[in-house]
This record gives structure tokens, sequence and C-alpha cells, in this order.
């Protein structure tokens, strides 16, 4: 699996490091958890306009995901849970949360769902 240049658009990602606990207004632990995530980097892969004939095959029947991002580089430390900004720059909220991964020996396939962040 390659990419060609001309079909790699720039993305920022950030790795989930952990979870934090939720308190109440009076200090005590809720029993909830939110995510953490570290720094933001900037990447460029493809990305496609919706999902293919190509995602489907990757993730059977699964479809719970708006689009697919293909990565040639199996180094790629982007995993399940990462939350990605595509077509938008950081400061702004994420708009895409990684809900699946398909690793081959040429490369990665991640599954994308879009997601609203409130501010």
């Amino acid at each position: 699996m390659r990419n060609l240049n001309r079909n790699k658009r720039k993305i920022y990602y950030a790795l989930r490091t952990g979870d934090t606990a939720n308190v109440d207004e009076y200090g005590n632990e809720t029993g909830e958890r939110t995510p953490t995530y570290g720094e933001r980097i900037a990447l460029m892969c493809s990305v496609s306009a919706a999902t293919g004939e190509e995602a489907v095959q990757a993730f059977g029947s699964f479809t719970g995901y708006s689009r697919t991002m293909c990565v040639a580089d199996n180094g790629c430390p982007i995993e399940e849970d990462s939350i990605i900004w595509f077509g938008i720059e950081p400061p702004s909220p994420h708009n895409y949360i990684v809900v699946r991964k398909a690793d081959s020996k040429n490369g990665i396939i991640y599954a994308l769902q879009e997601v609203k962040v409130k501010v």
C-alpha cells in the first residue's frame, strides 16, 4: 500500500495518554473518567471522501465510521481512541476519533468516526 503525494492531506492527531477522574463541586469523585491526550502532531496521509469498498473489506461488516484514513508507514503510532483534526486545525476541538485500526504488511487503514465536541 503506497500513498501518492497528491492524495495526501494534512491532519493532526493526539494519542490517548490516560484518564482523569471526574469530581463534583465538593471534590468527590463521581466514578466517571475523562480521557486525556498528549500533544497534537501533524501528519500527511490519505483520507477518504466517504466510506468505500476497501474499508468494508478491511473492517468486515462494521459500519460505525464515516471516513477511512490510510497510512503507508507501519510505524505510525496512531491507535484506537486517538483523536483527529481533519479539515480544521488546532486549537479548535477535534472532529474525528479513531474507532478501528486494520494493519497489514504494507500499511494501516483507520476507521474514523465524526464527533461533535462541545466547547
